[in-house]
């Protein structure tokens, strides 16, 4: 039986194909498109949830990093530049009015700090006791001056897969891992582009996993292209993180690193590492992503995490 999560993403997917020409570019990517007059405005929404995004008596700084820098994170991935912020809160009912406060001083420090400023939401408390605290922001962000967009389907075979730093292990054993603390990569995202241009085909947020989040890429980009995509990644190139493991860097998620897909006779960046290809596939089981090592290959298209139960 598929889990919940990946039900309720195949129905939004299924609804959102009906959208107007007002959102040129609907559910499936890290953020929406909506068309307002001449402007391109992405928008994005993320949440964070005590005993599945942080661990219980985690910081709230830390708690309000990871809710702003999840979505900045899904801004660097379009190569969009933040706009602004509103954040919703459901709050435990053990939790004090100081802390309260110092939860929105935090929002709006981190919101501001990444050029996304706090400019609304909603709060309520729960009413009964132990409940979890939980973080909903959305994001808005434009496009850059030149209007390159980066999506997830432009890659095409021949395209090399590059990543923007380490993978693996990002929560931890204690949940006090980089995951609360990590940097949107938004001024790599931009430099890419910058020294890329339309050749960046294709970039993603890396927040389930290598493995599940490069098929996300090879899936989009075979739809648009009616025709399958594979990922070859190269398990001797893949940048692990400290204390991680290949497995680690396949399915651990919330490294929120960029995976970006560029041009065949595109150079690789110095701060960024190719791990891969794309190419068209010679038998019949379609889009997928294999890891290649020393010659073999093994499928790790479903190599992620997800929230939903099985």
């Amino acid at each position: 039986m598929r889990g919940v999560e990946e039900r309720v993403i195949e129905a939004v997917m299924r609804q959102g194909a009906t959208v107007d020409s007002t959102v040129p570019l609907g559910p499936g990517d890290d953020m929406a498109m909506l068309a307002v007059g001449r402007e391109q405005v992405l928008v994005a929404a993320d949440q964070v949830v005590e005993g599945i995004h942080f661990v219980a008596g985690t910081p709230l700084a830390l708690v309000a990093h990871k809710a702003i820098a999840r979505n900045a994170s899904d801004v660097a991935a379009m190569a969009g530049i933040p706009v602004a912020t509103l954040a919703c809160a459901s709050l435990p009912s053990e939790m004090t009015p100081d802390e309260a406060e110092a939860l929105v001083v935090a929002l709006v420090k981190e919101a501001g700090g990444a050029g996304c400023p706090l400019v609304g939401g909603d709060t309520c408390v729960h009413r009964r006791e132990g409940a979890p605290l939980s973080l909903a922001v959305t994001i808005l962000a434009r496009a850059r001056k030149d209007g390159i967009v980066v999506r997830r389907d432009g890659a095409v075979a021949g395209d090399r897969i590059i990543v923007s730093g380490p993978l693996g292990g990002s929560f931890g054993k204690d949940g006090m891992g980089r995951h609360l603390r990590f940097t949107p990569r938004l001024s790599e995202a931009h430099a890419l582009v910058d020294t890329l241009g339309a050749r960046v085909h294709a970039m993603i947020d890396v927040s389930d996993g290598l493995g599940i989040d490069v098929a996300r890429v090879m899936h989009a980009s075979s739809g648009a292209r009616g025709a399958p995509l594979v990922a070859h990644l190269d398990a001797h190139r893949i940048p692990i993180a400290d204390g991680s493991s290949l497995e680690g860097a396949l399915r651990d998620g919330e490294d929120h690193e960029l995976v970006a897909v560029i041009d065949a006779s595109a150079p690789v960046p110095p701060t960024w590492i190719e791990i891969g290809s794309v190419v068209a596939p010679v038998d019949p089981r379609g889009v997928a992503v294999f890891l290649i090592t020393d010659g073999e290959a093994s499928e790790i298209s479903k190599c992620g995490w997800t929230h939903g139960n099985g």
